[in-house]
């Protein structure tokens, strides 16, 4: 209608759907959406697409372009172009749709006299009317506490309506309340950032600019500078330069996920600088106040309109303007941010920042603005988990460190406080991120072998059994270390040959790169397999030290272009570090590093743990000394006893690393009770140098320190141990949580069963996997089938043909040049698009059909999985059976500032229970002989009785609604059953409750008292 608009008349009624419509669409106008500046993504490359296409045509007109050659226009659209997959997506700006409706109402206004210009100018004013970004969501009549017109009533019983927004969108400042919190795209919070990150830092130089490991005020001034000047930012290059100094060695910086360091960088400042650039506009001339007013609004808008009137003020000129709107556009995720600081606060703490080598913290403590730690722990009687994780944001992170505190606390009510205690940090990933990394890891070294083993069959004509790494110690990783190496001895450049490899196991050694008794690092990037001669010659020194004095043709020059030409791959990173380290190792302040990177865990939420717990024992005296260690350091006594870590088999595997700490501190603590007649830790220096070398001149004195000898009567012991673990489970009774997986299904009705309704699409991955699981199983799920049974017939066709490609559909298209249409006489139907498919009977839902033009009730339209929230269990004595009542989340409704389950939905699940008739209520129960016993939450501990037999597990949720008693549960000691575990207990004789304590001591309960009320907000 809209695209006959544009060219001829239109009724009065047609012109009306027209302009409603596009009031209803007017498409998007902030910019993080219109355009996110990186083409290197799908979303990105389709608006740019359309962004392409809307200089010849209107959005109308694109839609009915696309609606009619693939036959739909809305959502996203894939289509194949030379060979390749290409996404549209139905997403265009305001302005494209201004335009067209702009175009439309002019060629109107030719036709129909009651549009004049003044008419036109009324409607565009509506079209262009925005809600100011201050207001939010809501209004006088539909209240929300997310906008200004709030639910919180005042005194007198009249709502709140707050000025704006910016309080709730902001914060305050953590120091000033009464201040707001500052953009951390201003430019006072990204110079407090950088100081704040150069004052975290332990740098050990003899350089001029460095005193007791910080670094002075002279320095800090001129890396800001650098920072700020620089063409590609390198923190830790800019501070060796500036320090003079390019083997200082940089600690306590900020750790990311994958553990790798990283430094604010002044990162939109040198953004916006460069972006000046391109129009010569000089940074420098605009002062702090006005780059922290531009850091403000740009962080608080995001599209052309806002930001253009929010600057109006700073009075910029239109190419500066522009500049920072694509500047905006390109690098959204840089102003989502705000500082827990106000400007007063941080301009405040500048000068100090330079002078003093203190972060924000320690000023404002000395302030006077926060106690110290120590001053704030002496009030507490048990170790403050809040105190701990106030300045840990990682959410994964903070979740264990307060489960860790419950634990330490519970131990130290039981046996006092302890003499020492080690604490391995979590890695900062979530459980799929670490899962995934696992899988692959394994199926990787699965991998490597596996094909080493080929490469040799293939090359050598030689077949490696079972029984060669039998006969063989270490064979595996000799091989996958003779792979990476190229065949070749790194510290002597000759060849190793396989078949001596295998048969003549003597003449080589895995060699420890730097020494073990230095670097404590037994991991494989610091292992080469090298000939035997070769690492006795070596002996406890590095590769540098060794081949720097040696008097033949293979001498470190040799080495370092064999290393730099088989290390060049990033995985390989820390081995090529190792293979090229030059720095003494004997030195004291080498020795720390080693033992800070390979040891001790450095990381930022690690440091935090540490200091603060160190703070709460030092309050109380005790006596108490705290460490947190790398995992790495634990992984290797695991490897090392061959203890297999089974996360799938069972949770055990969390209390053999938690003993496994404990054996490798002893074990660290034991060598450095043996060195410490040599060195004074304390001071850093040696007391008998000559002593230490000699001890260093093997490995044995390390090994046997750290327990080598003893490893089997550990090994045992852990095992021993393992088997009589006990389990704690956080019981989840959280009642506001999502109430289904908000996936919205169409229904259909067969046979007098309702079905949900999914959709797959042939031309992706998932797609395929789905049809393919269909059609062997059930082809008639596909509506499709049922329906279309000739567009049916020629997906198949195109199945069976081209089933050896990964996606049949795809490889049709792509050697036939047109998309896969539907069936009609002349072959020219519309495109296929997605499928739908019977996903299974309807079960419990929520009906929104009437919300979509259905009848309510008819459940056309619905919202499945709702998801649990805990069992009711019920018992009838005449009757002698239990009764088990499921409650969803859905059930749950806000009673004022409490959350109550809804007593009508509670009846109608007891009527599904066929507890009571209709018409009675929970109220009925016990007149009609129910007694109410207890209540199950997901991860509770229930014992019960089936054919005689007593099981203890986890309570997963009450299942299968229309099957009476039915519940699904997981094992004590492991993350799920190898298949889905669904009990039926119609006919048990004992349904009982065990709860345990944070030390996993169980209890039994046999009785709960009923509440209608699970929660506050």
């Amino acid at each position: 209608m809209k695209n006959k608009g544009l060219n001829a008349a239109l009724s009065e009624d047609e012109i009306y759907y027209v302009l409603l419509y596009s009031l209803k669409h007017r498409g998007i106008s902030y910019l993080d959406e219109a355009d996110d500046g990186n083409l290197s993504s799908d979303y990105a490359r389709s608006i740019a697409r359309n962004e392409e296409e809307l200089k010849e045509n209107f959005p109308c007109q694109i839609q009915l372009e696309r609606l009619q050659r693939y036959g739909a226009y809305r959502g996203n659209i894939t289509i194949i172009e030379d060979g390749e997959p290409v996404t549209l997506r139905n997403v265009f700006t305001t302005s494209a749709y201004r335009s067209e409706i702009e175009k439309f109402l002019e060629v109107q206004k030719g036709f129909n006299t009651r549009i004049s210009e003044e008419f036109i100018a009324e409607y565009l004013e509506i079209f262009n009317r925005k809600r100011a970004y201050y207001i939010g969501p809501g209004n006088e009549l539909s209240r929300t506490d997310y906008g200004v017109y709030t639910t919180v009533l005042n005194e007198d019983g009249t709502y709140i309506t707050e000025k704006n927004l910016f309080d709730k969108l902001i914060g305050k400042c953590s120091v000033y309340p009464e201040e707001k919190r500052a953009a951390g795209a201003s430019y006072t919070a990204q110079e407090f950032n950088v100081l704040n990150d150069l004052n975290n830092l332990k740098i050990i130089s003899d350089s001029k600019y460095v005193e007791d490991g910080k670094l002075t005020e002279e320095a800090k001034r001129i890396i800001v500078d650098n920072i700020k000047t620089a063409k590609a930012v390198n923190v830790p290059k800019i501070i060796k330069d500036v320090i003079n100094d390019k083997d200082a060695q940089i600690n306590g910086a900020r750790i990311d996920k994958n553990e790798k360091e990283i430094f604010h960088s002044f990162e939109v400042y040198n953004k916006m600088r460069r972006a000046f650039e391109t129009i010569d506009v000089d940074i420098t001339k605009y002062q702090r106040e006005t780059l922290d007013k531009l850091g403000d609004i740009l962080t608080l808008n995001t599209d052309k309109d806002s930001i253009t009137e929010a600057a109006r003020e700073l009075e910029l000129s239109d190419e500066v303007l522009e500049c920072l709107i694509k500047l905006r556009r390109n690098n959204s995720s840089l102003f989502n941010k705000w500082q827990s600081f106000g400007y007063r606060i941080m301009l405040e703490l500048l000068p100090e920042l330079y002078s003093q080598p203190k972060n924000q913290m320690q000023l404002l403590t000395d302030m006077g603005v926060f106690k110290t730690k120590p001053e704030r722990f002496a009030e507490y009687d048990t170790i403050p988990a809040d105190v701990i994780t106030e300045e840990i944001y990682n959410p994964v992170a903070a979740k264990t460190i307060r489960i860790t505190v419950k634990i330490l606390n519970a131990l130290i009510k039981k046996y006092g406080y302890p003499e020492q205690i080690v604490i391995e940090m979590p890695r900062d990933k979530n459980t799929d991120e670490e899962k995934a990394r696992i899988n692959k890891e394994q199926k990787n070294n699965e991998n490597e072998l596996k094909n080493i083993k080929a490469k040799i069959k293939s090359e050598y004509g030689r077949d490696i059994t079972d029984a060669d790494f039998k006969q063989h110690k270490n064979l595996s990783l000799k091989l996958k270390l003779w792979n990476e190496q190229g065949g070749v001895c790194p510290y002597s450049g000759k060849t190793i040959r396989i078949d001596e490899l295998i048969d003549n196991s003597n003449l080589f050694e895995i060699d420890h790169i730097i020494p073990l008794s230095i670097s404590f690092d037994d991991s494989r990037s610091n292992k080469v397999l090298v000939y035997a001669s070769e690492n006795q010659n070596k002996g406890n020194r590095t590769p540098y030290a060794y081949l720097t004095n040696v008097n033949r043709d293979w001498d470190f020059y040799n080495y370092m272009d064999f290393v730099l030409k088989n290390y060049k791959d990033a995985t390989k990173r820390k081995k090529k570090e190792n293979l090229l380290f030059e720095e003494d190792i004997t030195k004291i302040e080498v020795l720390s590093g080693f033992v800070n990177r390979n040891i001790n865990d450095t990381r930022y939420a690690s440091r935090v743990v540490l200091n603060s717990l160190q703070d709460y024992f030092r309050a109380k005296d005790c006596g108490t000394k705290v460490k947190v260690v790398r995992g790495s350091f634990t992984h290797q006594m695991r490897m090392n006893l061959k203890l297999n870590k089974d996360r799938d088999e069972s949770y055990v595997h969390h209390a053999v690393d938690a003993m496994l700490i404990a054996f490798s501190q002893m074990g660290y603590d034991s060598w450095r009770k043996l060195t410490e007649q040599f060195i004074d830790y304390e001071n850093e220096e040696y007391i008998n140098k000559s002593g230490f070398e000699k001890l260093l001149s093997s490995d044995e004195a390390y090994k046997n320190a750290l327990y080598q000898s003893k490893w089997m009567k550990i090994k045992a012991n852990i095992e021993n141990a393992a088997e009589k673990n006990k389990y704690w489970y956080q019981v989840n009774k959280k009642c506001n949580r999502e109430l289904c997986n908000q996936t919205i299904y169409g229904t259909r009705e067969y046979d007098g069963k309702a079905y949900k309704i999914s959709k797959l699409d042939i031309r992706t991955d998932d797609g395929v996997k789905k049809f393919k699981g269909i059609v062997e199983k059930k082809p008639e799920r596909l509506l499709v089938c049922k329906n279309d049974p000739k567009t049916f017939e020629i997906l198949m066709d195109i199945w069976n043909n081209y089933k050896d490609a990964k996606n049949p559909f795809l490889q049709y298209e792509q050697e036939n040049n047109d998309v896969i249409r539907k069936y009609s006489k002349k072959g020219n139907g519309p495109k296929v698009g997605v499928l739908k498919y019977e996903d299974g009977e309807v079960g419990s839902c929520i009906d929104i059909s009437h919300k979509y033009g259905y009848e309510r009730g008819s459940r056309k339209v619905i919202l499945d999985s709702l998801n649990p929230y805990r069992m009711d269990v019920y018992y009838k004595t005449d009757e002698e059976k239990y009764y088990f009542v499921g409650v969803k989340q859905s059930d749950i409704k806000c009673d004022g500032d409490l959350f109550v389950i809804d007593e009508q939905k509670y009846a109608e699940a007891l009527l599904a229970e066929k507890m009571i008739a209709k018409g009675q209520c929970r109220g009925d129960l016990q007149e009609l002989g129910y007694e109410y016993k207890l209540s199950f939450y997901k991860e509770d501990i229930i014992e019960y009785e089936k054919d005689g037999e007593v099981n203890t597990e986890r309570f997963l949720s009450r299942t299968m609604p229309k099957v009476r008693n039915y519940i699904e549960t997981k094992p004590l000691n492991a993350a799920k059953f190898e298949k889905q575990n669904l009990v039926g207990l119609s006919k048990t004789k004992s349904v009982k409750k065990i709860v345990t304590d944070i030390l996993g001591n169980k209890f039994y309960v046999d009785k709960m008292k009923f509440s209608i009320v699970v929660g506050k907000q």
